[in-house]
């Protein structure tokens, strides 16, 4: 294969290859068209409609209402306190909720928090506890240092059903 060859294959895979925004806007529309929780499904085959019946978890750590904006909303200024396996728990303040409206497909907001300088929780999920929310999963990303705090931010795309 010719140098020009390469070149013309190169310049030719540069032309297919898809915007990774426009990848990520068809991936999540596709992926909400695909996805079906575990819980919506039921065992058997039964013609009946109601022994289809889907029962919803009680516990509100697990309900999908506690990741939407509105709940964090209504949970600024409140603590949630961080577990860490070396540090214990540390808490840190909901500051604020924003919106991050790339694609209509999809609810997408982040939410600041802060806490103390140290320790510095690196980028990774973890275990956070809120009064009102319960207990939930959250990967944090850690920002920057300002008026004695560590901000961290928690970035949130739910797809619309």
């Amino acid at each position: 294969m010719t140098l020009r060859t390469k070149t013309e294959n190169l310049r030719l895979d540069a032309a297919k290859r898809m915007d990774r925004r426009e990848f990520f806007k068809k991936f999540c529309a596709l992926s909400g068209t695909m996805i079906i929780p575990a819980g919506l499904l039921t065992t058997g085959c039964s013609q009946d409609n109601a022994a289809a019946k889907i029962e919803l978890p009680e516990n509100p750590a697990i309900s999908p209402a506690a990741f939407s904006k509105l709940a964090f909303a209504n949970n600024i200024d409140t603590i949630f306190s961080v577990t860490h396996d070396v540090y214990g728990v540390i808490d840190l303040q909901l500051n604020q909720v924003a919106d991050e409206i790339l694609i209509p497909e999809a609810e997408q907001f982040s939410i600041s928090l802060s806490g103390p300088v140290t320790p510095v929780l690196i980028e990774d999920s973890y275990e956070v506890y809120n009064d009102n929310l319960g207990d939930i999963s959250l990967y944090l990303q850690p920002g920057g240092v300002s008026n004695g705090l560590q901000h961290y931010v928690a970035v949130f795309s739910l797809l619309n059903t």
